[in-house]
């Protein structure tokens, strides 16, 4: 299901519990407060890790949808070397700054980049 993205949806998934407490501890911050200034504060908080957690479920939905581009930055010059939406291992692809070429490999269920 998210083959060459084991590691990232593990990262995603634990930043995602954590924006999801913040939005109900913020919440709660926010019934209990009395001054309306730091009501406010608190709530403008909940909304703002909300879309922080709207955010990262699409993320992951992308992902899982096969439309989140499979890109690395070259490790020669910096720039972004992208392998596409639905690429395969063993698929190549040339970083269009300084034209090293890298071919698309998976360790330990992640994707990963090997110079050629």
């Amino acid at each position: 299901m998210y083959y060459g993205y084991l590691s990232v949806i593990k990262m995603i998934e634990t930043s995602l519990e954590f924006e999801k407490d913040a939005v109900r501890i913020y919440n709660e911050f926010a019934e209990k407060a009395h001054d309306p200034q730091l009501k406010e504060m608190f709530v403008e908080f909940a909304k703002a890790e909300t879309g922080h957690v709207n955010g990262l479920q699409k993320l992951i939905q992308s992902i899982r949808d096969g439309e989140h581009e499979v890109k690395f930055y070259c490790p020669v010059c910096g720039w972004e070397v992208n392998f596409g939406k639905t690429p395969n291992v063993k698929d190549h692809a040339r970083c269009r700054m300084c034209g090293v070429i890298f071919e698309l490999i998976e360790i330990g269920g992640d994707y990963d980049i090997k110079r050629l």
